[in-house]
């Protein structure tokens, strides 16, 4: 179900701040564009990724897609937040039947959840030898060879919230899909995947952001952190004594008369370090069992509008670090997309462009 989605679905991607859309196309040239648009949201409308008004969150939704003219409500959705667990774990190898029964038999030392108010799907992302086919492996080889097996959950009461939303708006959900996986197949699509060390596609989001660690082009640690650009805001809105929505402008770039901007930059720096802080311990979870270290760090989502993020995150994690174009792996037709709009919008485009991927056969 998460792993999942022939004709294009739509994408939608709801945040804490915003909700985006996206429709692409596998044509003889690559993904094509058909459709961009993303529209922001009343204050708490979607907090830690649940739904808090779901009034407001419809609304803006149909909004959304009449203005973007997508009359397709075939729909792939994502989901994140502090309802979705994700674990990695390492097995002996075994056939897809035999590990769907062994989750389901243990699956309550993997999620911290009660297993009957969740949704789980798996998937094997590294086999050392290989998965058997069809029957079991043989004794001597299931115990010699491992392999690695994402496990993956999230509540169904969450999900049902959202479920609502998209049927009061008539949208057909085909595939439910994690926005930290999207990353990954996003970043695939660019073909700046580094075999040979291990990179990291950060996503900041609004009071959110999605990490994603991978190894030779596959998921090998994913994390939700519960803080994104808002902690920022926050700094500001304490030290200026304003609303937040004023800091929120001002962090932007938008000074209120009597401010500078050299005032505003510590203010800033004293956000992103704390944001650094937890990306710093998603990496250190990573590295604690991995092989290699994170030598290199892609940025996108809303925070990363913010004006040199990615050099004050290098700064602050001694890592290389670069702002990530969602639209370059994708083709799309200039007379209907300014390229110049599409430039400045990449960095927010990333997770909805990796849910359009998806098609309503994956699995």
């Amino acid at each position: 179900m998460f792993f999942s989605s022939q004709k294009p679905l739509v994408a939608i991607d709801i945040g804490g701040y915003s909700v985006k859309v996206a429709q692409l196309r596998k044509t003889r040239k690559g993904y094509e564009l058909l459709g961009f648009g993303m529209t922001h949201l009343p204050p708490d409308t979607v907090v830690d990724g649940e739904v808090e008004n779901p009034q407001a969150l419809t609304e803006a939704l149909r909004n959304l897609l009449k203005a973007e003219k997508i009359k397709n409500k075939d729909a792939v959705v994502g989901i994140c937040g502090q309802s979705v667990v994700i674990k990695k774990i390492s097995v002996p190898v075994m056939s897809e039947d035999d590990l769907a029964e062994m989750i389901r038999e243990e699956a309550e030392q993997y999620i911290p959840f009660d297993i009957e108010d969740v949704h789980m799907d798996f998937q094997i992302v590294k086999a050392d030898g290989g998965v058997p086919a069809a029957g079991a492996a043989p004794a001597a080889a299931a115990e010699e060879k491992q392999m690695d097996v994402m496990i993956v959950a999230v509540q169904k009461d969450v999900i049902k919230s959202f479920m609502d939303v998209f049927k009061e708006v008539g949208v057909n959900v085909r595939v439910v899909d994690l926005s930290v996986f999207a990353l990954e197949n996003i970043f695939g699509l660019a073909d700046r995947a580094d075999y040979e060390s291990a990179v990291a596609l950060v996503n900041i989001g609004a009071s959110m952001t999605n990490i994603n660690v991978l190894e030779r082009g596959t998921t090998a640690f994913a994390r939700d952190i519960q803080m994104g650009s808002s902690v920022i805001s926050e700094e500001i809105q304490k030290s200026l004594s304003v609303g937040f929505a004023e800091a929120e402008k001002i962090k932007l770039g938008h000074l209120p008369e009597g401010h500078s901007r050299q005032e505003i930059i510590p203010l800033i720096m004293a956000g992103v370090e704390e944001l650094c802080l937890e990306i710093r311990k998603t990496f250190d979870l990573y590295e604690k069992t991995a092989e290699l270290k994170v030598s290199k760090i892609y940025v996108s989502g809303g925070g990363a509008m913010l004006e040199g993020i990615d050099r004050m995150i290098r700064d602050q994690l001694k890592i290389d670090t670069e702002l990530f174009n969602a639209f370059s792996g994708v083709v799309f037709d200039q007379k209907r997309f300014d390229p110049r709009y599409l430039e400045a919008m990449a960095p927010v485009a990333a997770i909805p462009l990796g849910l359009a991927l998806r098609t309503a056969s994956d699995k």
